[in-house]
């Protein structure tokens, strides 16, 4: 109705249907705090304005002495905690959102969507060149398998309101960065992406609340390590998951601090520093597909993208709990995108 941009929190991502232009997705980083510094006017529903929003500060946002904020939420402590309010709204927001639509109906001649979709075009270009950049990892199609294949390919294979989930360090942003969610509340995850294993007892809710709905959940072989045994618990209870593990054997975020922190010149140049310049950052072989199939379930081993295509397609006719063990290059893998951004994240911002 009003033709304006809505960003959502890392947590929220999956609230939203990312098919329309208006909904930019988190993961267009750049973007996003472009729209949110420059924006005179903000609509917070049901946000905290947390640590993955930067807790509303600049220079991830604008000024509060001219970036008004309108806040809704059922509870009154949340309202202010970080970013001034100008105008706070204490109500239950799907109470607000249907008496705003129903004003903005009775009022839609004043509203000049021309305008305010000629400000937005800069910013829906940005995003554009932004996918493209990161599509240009797909063009890797050889073994061991590029990390950016995971979601485009488990996206492709799986119904349209199948629920994603994502679970890791470096894994989890790999996913998030080429999954598009399509139906709301389809894609669940552990907002700063780091909580390692929680992906697993994600995908069984999932599957025990709709199991009229396809599962997947694409987790790191670390993560996926904490919590092997509910394969066993999928298999008894007839939930049929699957899990796709990204299996480069080493604690990528940890591995990646640790080069920065110890070489980073060489870490630079190299990607990725020699064995024995880190510490205890490498672990050795699990066989997911093997362990999966010990406990009852279905098990897969693939390393390049036709493999994985052919491996999700025998998974869902063998209809139980499955495991498709991916074999991922562990230099690239460790780079997943925007890794400056999560690191920001965490640094207190800068600013008034």
């Amino acid at each position: 109705l009003l033709n304006i941009p809505v960003t959502t929190s890392w947590g929220a991502r999956g609230a939203l249907c990312e098919d329309n232009d208006l909904s930019v997705p988190m993961i267009h980083i750049v973007a996003n705090n472009k729209i949110r510094t420059n924006s005179d006017l903000i609509l917070t529903l049901g946000s905290r304005m947390g640590e993955t929003d930067w807790w509303g500060k600049q220079p991830y946002w604008g000024d509060p002495a001219t970036q008004k904020m309108i806040q809704v939420d059922l509870d009154e402590e949340n309202i202010g905690r970080n970013k001034p309010a100008d105008l706070p709204v204490v109500s239950d927001i799907k109470t607000f959102l249907q008496d705003l639509a129903e004003v903005l109906k009775s009022r839609k001649s004043e509203i000049n969507l021309q305008a305010r979709r000629a400000e937005f075009e800069p910013f829906l270009k940005e995003i554009k060149r932004d996918r493209a950049k990161l599509d240009k990892n797909l063009e890797n199609a050889g073994a061991p398998l590029h990390s950016s294949h995971l979601a485009t390919i488990a996206k492709k294979k799986f119904e349209n309101n199948a629920f994603a989930v994502f679970d890791g360090g470096n894994t989890a942003v790999w996913g998030q960065m080429y999954y598009k969610c399509t139906t709301p509340g389809a894609g669940l995850g552990t907002p700063k992406m780091g909580m390692l294993g929680a992906g697993v007892g994600q995908a069984l809710g999932a599957a025990a609340a709709f199991p009229d709905r396809q599962v997947y959940c694409i987790t790191g072989d670390g993560a996926m390590g904490y919590h092997t045994q509910e394969i066993e618990t999928a298999v008894r209870n007839d939930l049929k998951p699957i899990f796709i593990v990204a299996c480069d054997k080493q604690w990528g975020m940890v591995k990646m601090t640790q080069q920065v922190t110890y070489k980073p010149l060489k870490t630079v140049i190299k990607k990725s520093l020699d064995e024995g310049e880190t510490i205890n950052g490498d672990f050795g072989e699990i066989a997911f597909d093997k362990l999966a199939e010990s406990m009852g379930g279905h098990g897969e081993r693939v390393s390049s993208p036709d493999e994985l295509e052919k491996a999700i397609e025998r998974c869902i006719k063998a209809n139980k709990c499955s495991v498709i063990h991916v074999d991922v290059d562990p230099v690239k893998h460790m780079w997943a995108p925007g890794l400056l951004h999560f690191k920001n994240m965490h640094a207190e911002p800068k600013g008034k």
